[in-house]
């Protein structure tokens, strides 16, 4: 969302959804969580990239740490559309491993995808193996689990702390609906002259 003179402070609204996810992941007993659903990755971080290429393949996520960095994991090397937000304290480029992407090659790179989530919960898990993820393939899964980590559901998490709206959100959807609204208007008169 691009504005010359934003309705609310952005960086309090992306900084209060990230807090929203860790507080659920807190009440879900996970050291981390996973994110593949672009909405989740934008929610979480209020990055963007390709949302709709993305939706399709595994080539974009961000993993959410629960006392630890966020680290987005983006399709190629762009870091510039993860400039200056606050959500965001590790850029990389994602070891894609989906077939269209890799080929054959795809068991090789799910490996280094699996071996950088477990360092990362390694790292500030505190011992905890319990990652909670919103969407992966079996293969992501497999690879997951045979680095020892327990993997949860994530869904509830983030269905649940989407579900939370604060004002400055409810603003933002408000000026979001007028603007919408706004186009409308012109399409109604032209379909309906007077």
């Amino acid at each position: 969302m691009e504005f010359s003179d934003p309705p609310v402070d952005l960086d309090k609204v992306r900084l209060e959804r990230l807090a929203r996810f860790r507080k659920k992941m807190a009440e879900h007993e996970v050291a981390g969580l996973l994110l593949f659903n672009q909405i989740n990755t934008r929610y979480a971080t209020d990055a963007t990239n390709m949302q709709i290429w993305c939706s399709h393949y595994e080539t974009r996520c961000v993993f959410v740490s629960l006392e630890g960095p966020v680290v987005l994991f983006d399709y190629a090397d762009h870091p510039h559309l993860a400039e200056d937000l606050p959500t965001i304290d590790d850029y990389r480029v994602l070891p894609a491993f989906y077939f269209f992407g890799v080929g054959n090659r795809g068991e090789e790179f799910v490996l280094e995808f699996a071996a950088q989530i477990s360092d990362l919960m390694n790292r500030y898990g505190g011992g905890n193996k319990r990652l909670a993820i919103d969407t992966l393939s079996h293969t992501g899964c497999d690879a997951l689990r045979a680095r020892g980590l327990e993997l949860v559901e994530g869904e509830q998490i983030t269905e649940t702390a989407r579900a939370i709206k604060s004002d400055d959100e409810l603003k933002l959807m408000q000026v979001s609906m007028n603007v919408c609204q706004k186009g409308c208007v012109p399409c109604r008169n032209t379909l309906n002259p007077e």
